[in-house]
């Protein structure tokens, strides 16, 4: 009769403890915590530094802008009488704005400007011109008196270049120095490029710096910009130290010879601390470059 009997396993085949199964789990969860916690961290270092650039572009974006239309105020304009190259708003507390004209140029450089062949009074819808050619339909104008005392901006409606005349829709105001007519013959005109720039915190979680173009609505430019400052300085005599102003009274804006302006840029969400990232440029800005020739 054939008897059987049970063999032990040896150790190479006898399975895992209890205590060895916890101890390679939790060896397994610490090496997983481990990777977990380096890819979240190397995560939000890299989501903090797109914030830092993104933050940087928006700013220099937006200095830059400004700049090039700052530094090209007045060219193609009148350079005596009222002065229109710049205007601006001194906010007590937020953004300041700021506006520059600048004289329409055409393809080979020459300045769009005319002169008036008849009088005009302040109602008056037709302007007749000597060349309306350059003009067109929505571009903002200036109209200076012909003896330099006065003048103002307007928006023309048409344009008739066979006839030579530039048609308006609103009336001019004409505040100083009018006689009658408010413009008579000989008046300048001058094609203008009008920007005015501000800061729009309607939305405080998504400040924009925004741009209105010859009296249009304001549009978006850049996201991210939360302040504007701007200063003056004035060429008022002075040798080594001229004077700074947050905003020229009416009497001294012909005498701004450049401007400081500080843009300050802030990232569109929060870094990994839970804090926005900010960042602050201030430059500076000659305004009046004016064309050769003019």
């Amino acid at each position: 009769m054939l008897s059987m009997r049970c063999i032990p396993p040896s150790g190479a085949e006898r399975g895992s403890s209890l205590i060895e199964l916890l101890i390679g789990s939790t060896v397994m969860l610490t090496a997983l915590g481990l990777a977990g916690s380096f890819f979240v961290t190397a995560r939000n270092r890299i989501q903090d530094q797109l914030q830092h650039v993104e933050t940087f572009q928006g700013l220099r974006a937006a200095t830059d802008s400004m700049l090039r239309d700052l530094r090209l105020g007045g060219a193609c304009l009148p350079i005596s009488g009222d002065f229109i190259t710049l205007d601006g708003v001194n906010a007590t507390n937020g953004p300041d704005r700021i506006t520059t004209r600048t004289g329409v140029v055409r393809a080979n450089e020459t300045c769009v400007r005319t002169v008036t062949t008849a009088d005009i009074g302040a109602q008056d819808t037709n302007i007749p011109v000597q060349a309306a050619s350059g003009f067109a339909d929505g571009m903002r104008v200036y109209i200076m008196q012909a003896n330099g005392t006065w003048g103002e901006v307007f928006t023309v409606t048409s344009v008739d270049t066979g006839a030579n005349v530039l048609h308006k829709s609103a009336t001019l105001t004409c505040q100083v120095g009018c006689g009658s007519p408010a413009y008579p013959a000989g008046s300048g005109l001058y094609a203008v490029d009008e920007r005015e720039y501000a800061v729009d915190t309607t939305d405080p979680k998504n400040p924009v710096l925004t741009v209105a173009v010859n009296g249009a609505p304001s549009v978006p430019l850049v996201y991210g910009i939360e302040d504007l400052q701007i200063q003056y300085q004035l060429n008022d005599g002075c040798d080594t130290r001229c004077t700074v102003v947050d905003l020229p009274s009416s009497s001294q804006w012909d005498l701004v010879n450049q401007l400081y302006i500080t843009v300050a840029a802030r990232s569109r969400t929060v870094g990994s601390n839970g804090q926005y990232y900010r960042a602050t440029r201030t430059a500076h800005a000659k305004p009046r470059n004016l064309l050769p020739g003019d």
